[in-house]
């Protein structure tokens, strides 16, 4: 069932969870996604996460995202939500109430809605708001107005002057592991990288690979459409530099894993999200409670 009132939408048949952060990217809304998704997994429900598809070929029609789609047809974060969810709904299109509509047609109850943020004639059941208070959009005076439309407001390395009465938690970021194009894991030890990112904060990658031995680094615009021309100049950087290993993140390698990547010792790296799942036990427990899990 469809209620509206004052020109909003409420679905009753589904719990809409939404990850949502106030700039172009970089607070970690799709590791976030990402781990939302492995606990629902192991909690064996099932779910749907429904994105934009930011600049596809697809975003303006919309589909259900298969393991056939590339960057091209469905956008960076659905490809990687399909790579890592599998046997889950994925689904893109600029119309999200559309989306639902596909969502609740193939049996699930919980949705994740990517950016939810945008589409304000839709209600939510839970609202996640991701900040990064060194982003340059940051103001405390905004918590409070943030904190009224928003269930959960997380702060990413958090400044010691945040209001702490209006944060909801704390997020973090940690590398988990270096892979080679064919997905295996790959000790760098203490081999020497040259990285490269196209993020919302190509900072915070950078910062993380410093852990290792980074001695180069490129960073490109956020949604950057790599050519080949791209890569053989990284890997010509990598060679001045007296670099082992070419490394980016699992963004920018599902737009390049098509290349013809031999003779490049390229890495890619995956994060995730460092959360109490404590989080996550509330929004179960809210599910439950309107019926609905």
């Amino acid at each position: 069932m469809i209620l509206k009132s004052f020109g909003r939408l409420h679905f009753t048949q589904v719990y809409i969870i939404s990850v949502d952060n106030l700039s172009f990217g970089g607070t970690g809304k799709t590791p976030l996604i990402i781990s939302l998704g492995e606990f629902l997994e192991k909690k064996s429900i099932r779910f749907a996460v429904i994105s934009r598809g930011y600049k596809s070929n697809l975003e303006k029609s919309g589909a259900v995202v298969s393991e056939k789609h590339g960057v091209e047809d469905v956008g960076d974060e659905a490809v990687i939500l399909k790579r890592r969810f599998p046997d889950q709904l994925v689904l893109v299109g600029r119309n999200r109430i559309r989306s639902l509509h596909r969502a609740i047609a193939g049996g699930v109850k919980i949705v994740i809605l990517d950016d939810g943020f945008q589409t304000a004639h839709l209600d939510k059941d839970f609202r996640i708001m991701l900040i990064n208070p060194g982003h340059p959009y940051f103001y405390l005076r905004h918590f409070r107005f943030l904190k009224k439309r928003s269930d959960c407001l997380l702060l990413h390395r958090v400044r010691a002057d945040a209001d702490e009465k209006t944060v909801s938690g704390r997020v973090d970021f940690e590398l988990t592991g270096f892979f080679d194009r064919h997905g295996k894991a790959v000790s760098v030890a203490d081999s020497l990288i040259f990285a490269f990112s196209a993020l919302g904060d190509n900072e915070r990658f950078k910062n993380d690979l410093k852990a290792y031995h980074l001695c180069g680094f490129t960073a490109f615009a956020d949604h950057h459409v790599y050519r080949a021309a791209d890569l053989a100049a990284l890997d010509g950087l990598r060679l001045q530099a007296g670099a082992d290993y070419l490394v980016c993140t699992e963004k920018d390698f599902v737009k390049i894993r098509d290349f013809h990547l031999e003779r490049i010792p390229l890495l890619y790296v995956k994060n995730r999200i460092k959360l109490d799942e404590i989080l996550f036990e509330r929004i179960l427990l809210d599910a439950r409670r309107k019926n609905l899990l």
